[in-house]
């Protein structure tokens, strides 16, 4: 294939993919920054960025940053934590955002322990959930369907749609038939490219019921 035939192929599967979506889609990521600056409020003291790796994201400014992931780094704060197995290590109630940049994908919807049935990824948001002050705002952005890079990297695991994030964890957050304990609402989603991504705020007025942290 020429060079023209592959750019004009490129610009072909864009459009289909454009076409079928429902939510807003941007071609310019600046358009996040702005996003981040209009929900940053004055006093935002603590972040946390799931998945981190050695050095946490900070793109709502907060005075302090966590991050955890699988490699620890006491420099900058990063704690371990195997997000798979649906636990943060955190108290109940800690940060005012929390941040997950390209690892949803990457953890598991079902699992068997000990003859158990687990579903890590409805853990992992529950204890998203768990650790934000009321009000707080739970950031992610991930490949999804239709977009070809939701697929292609061996390690996703976990393919979701535009919709996941809205149907499952906002209400009526079907998600509660699996264990899902929380409540959100989406206060701003869209597609950069081939990655959709979501602001979602915890309700003000849904009790905690899984204590997670307190309990281990």
């Amino acid at each position: 294939m020429t060079s023209i035939s592959k750019l004009i192929s490129n610009k072909i599967y864009h459009v289909l993919q454009i076409a079928g979506l429902q939510k807003k889609y941007y071609r310019d990521k600046s358009v996040l920054e702005q996003l981040f600056h209009s929900f940053t409020t004055i006093n935002a003291r603590v972040a946390l960025d799931i998945g981190s790796g050695p050095e946490p994201k900070n793109p709502f400014k907060a005075t302090q940053v966590f991050g955890a992931d699988l490699r620890a780094n006491q420099l900058k704060n990063v704690v371990h934590s195997d997000l798979s197995s649906g636990y943060l290590p955190f108290e109940n109630e800690t940060f005012e955002y929390v941040t997950a940049y390209d690892i949803l994908e990457h953890i598991i919807r079902v699992s068997c322990i000990a003859g158990e049935t687990k579903f890590p990824f409805i853990l992992l948001i529950n204890e998203v959930f768990r650790v934000l002050k009321p009000g707080g705002i739970f950031f992610n952005i991930q490949p999804c369907f239709p977009a070809k890079e939701a697929f292609q990297d061996p390690t996703h695991v976990n393919i979701m749609s535009e919709n996941t994030m809205q149907n499952y964890f906002c209400e009526p957050a079907w998600a509660r038939i699996y264990g899902f304990e929380g409540s959100f609402e989406m206060i701003n989603d869209g597609w950069i490219g081939s990655h959709y991504f979501s602001f979602m705020r915890k309700s003000f007025d849904k009790p905690i019921k899984n204590l997670g942290f307190l309990q281990k």
